[in-house]
């Protein structure tokens, strides 16, 4: 009966182990893609605000930074970006909506509208990849 109890013991401890390697070496293959998306949401959280308080050089600022970030976001979804049609499509439609030239310029006139846009472009991929 000790024997058994023991047994089971050690499985319980190697279980343990093996499954919180793996944990860590998950989570470590995919830092890249949290960080950039924790940015993004970071940035389009601002850029929200922005519009919303009619921060016009704020808002502006904010959409740059997010189109740079659409670039690293196409970095850490290669293999999507390359073999998923419907991923490929998403991710376009969102680097378009954030695109500087479809914004405002010096006229913030549309930038709730332009912040809705992009605010919707990242909830249709998220909607489908969550």
């Amino acid at each position: 009966m000790a024997k058994t109890i023991l047994f089971a013991a050690a499985f319980l401890i190697l279980g343990a182990l093996l499954g919180n390697g793996v944990e860590r070496y998950t989570v470590s293959q995919h830092k890249h893609t949290r960080a950039v998306m924790n940015l993004a949401a970071f940035h389009s959280g601002r850029l929200s605000d922005a519009a919303k308080t009619g921060q016009c050089p704020t808002f502006v600022a904010e959409r740059e930074r997010l189109f740079r970030i659409s670039d690293e976001l196409l970095d850490a979804f290669p293999k999507a970006y390359a073999e998923d049609p419907e991923f490929h499509k998403r991710a376009d439609a969102l680097r378009t909506a954030i695109h500087p030239a479809n914004g405002t310029g010096s006229d913030c006139g549309t930038a709730v509208a332009d912040a809705r846009k992009i605010d919707d472009a990242c909830d249709d991929c998220h909607r489908e990849y969550n």
